[in-house]
């Protein structure tokens, strides 16, 4: 039996700058309700970060909450390593992620891709999570964390334009 060592870095971090900042929480056990699309269109008459704020409203920052919720888990059930913790913890933020990408589009250009890249960096570690609960190997675990620390700076970057459109 070798030592497993799982490194996150940041997740606290995210996870107490995303609940602060949006305001809304989702239980860690309750996947994200799937946002739901709206048919009409961002009009012109709109400002972006008016219609940034639409998309937080509608669902963008309950979806940035729960992420965060998930991330928070999954950083309990890293240290110490449960395993079988850490299985239920990467299925509920793959879930959770898949909602998230189901979600409306983001209107800010540049947002959503940072937006897309952070679901898409998020749900590559969650997979390797799972994977690494159910095998035991550290690659899996090293993959996991830094995917995840890239997911988390994309993240960042959306939680913290979220904070200047809000300030603004």
């Amino acid at each position: 039996m070798y030592a497993r060592t799982i490194t996150i870095p940041a997740i606290l971090t995210i996870t107490a700058i995303a609940l602060t900042a949006c305001g809304t929480q989702t239980k860690a056990d309750e996947p994200a309700k799937k946002p739901a699309k709206t048919s009409a269109k961002p009009t012109a008459s709109k400002d972006p970060a008016q219609q940034f704020l639409d998309w937080a409203d509608n669902g963008g920052s309950e979806s940035i909450d729960t992420i965060a919720t998930d991330l928070g888990a999954v950083d309990k059930d890293s240290h110490p390593v449960d395993l079988a913790g850490l299985r239920e913890s990467c299925s509920t933020l793959t879930a959770d992620i898949e909602a998230a990408q189901g979600g409306d589009p983001m209107p800010d250009t540049a947002m959503a891709k940072r937006w897309d890249l952070a679901l898409e960096h998020l749900a590559n570690s969650a997979t390797a999570c799972t994977e690494g609960s159910i095998s035991e190997d550290q690659a899996s675990f090293d993959l996991m964390a830094s995917e995840m620390d890239i997911g988390i700076k994309h993240l960042n970057a959306v939680n913290k334009h979220l904070d200047e459109v809000i300030a603004s």
